[in-house]
């Protein structure tokens, strides 16, 4: 049967056919990572060295390595480690505005209770001319952390972004690598019902990669 699927309905092509406002950006991992290399060239070439990051729910700050080249920092609403600072991007009024060069999210955004207040948080402390990194999920099993709340189609999550009127689109689209991967959860709080199919199979991450509007570049 999952070979069936696989020759017919299953294939991308047949299914772009019918969805074509469906983009895949592919490795989702490769384009941040490309997207970083191109800002620490960028802020190099301005003269600045370590440009600054924030990482958004890093709870141990497991994802630092993302940020080589980067003066890396780290806010969580429930740290893990000592370096990560007590904050809810939802409301951090303790950052002040315009402080950090990227702003990023990895799989945050689908357990922030207010992700609209979250987005204009984070354009607040990005820096004129800042980059915004955020991928989330448009489909995936339950999985609170503490809480699961939302998912994302990329339209959705583009628009938390440029409602605000002071970010500008860079990349948007899925990474369906992982679609028909098998989540069966590692908890009691997150097992989906196991079936003929296994747990979870309809895994797509959504990307969204964007720059805070740079005001004084604009003015005469």
């Amino acid at each position: 049967m999952n070979r069936l699927f696989r020759a017919t309905v299953g294939r991308l092509p047949h299914f772009k056919t019918w969805s074509p406002d469906i983009e895949d950006v592919g490795s989702s991992h490769a384009v941040i990572k490309s997207h970083l290399a191109g800002e620490l060239a960028r802020q190099a070439t301005a003269g600045r060295q370590r440009p600054t990051f924030l990482d958004i729910g890093a709870r141990r700050a497991e994802r630092e390595s993302w940020a080589d080249g980067f003066d890396y920092h780290a806010i969580d609403i429930l740290p893990k480690g000592p370096n990560v600072i007590v904050g809810d991007i939802c409301a951090c009024p303790q950052i002040p505005d315009d402080t950090f060069d990227v702003v990023f999210s990895l799989d945050v955004f689908e357990h922030l209770r207010e992700p609209w207040e979250a987005a204009k948080e984070c354009i607040r402390i990005t820096k004129p001319g800042g980059l915004l990194i955020h991928r989330t999920l448009f489909a995936y099993r339950y999985h609170p952390s503490p809480i699961d709340y939302w998912r994302y189609t990329a339209q959705g999550l583009e628009f938390l972004f440029e409602r605000t009127g002071r970010a500008t689109t860079l990349v948007k689209g899925y990474d369906l690598r992982g679609r028909r991967k098998n989540h069966r959860g590692s908890h009691l709080s997150n097992k989906p019902p196991i079936d003929w199919l296994g747990g979870f199979r309809e895994n797509w991450q959504v990307l969204w990669i964007g720059r805070k509007h740079d005001d004084a570049a604009t003015t005469p």
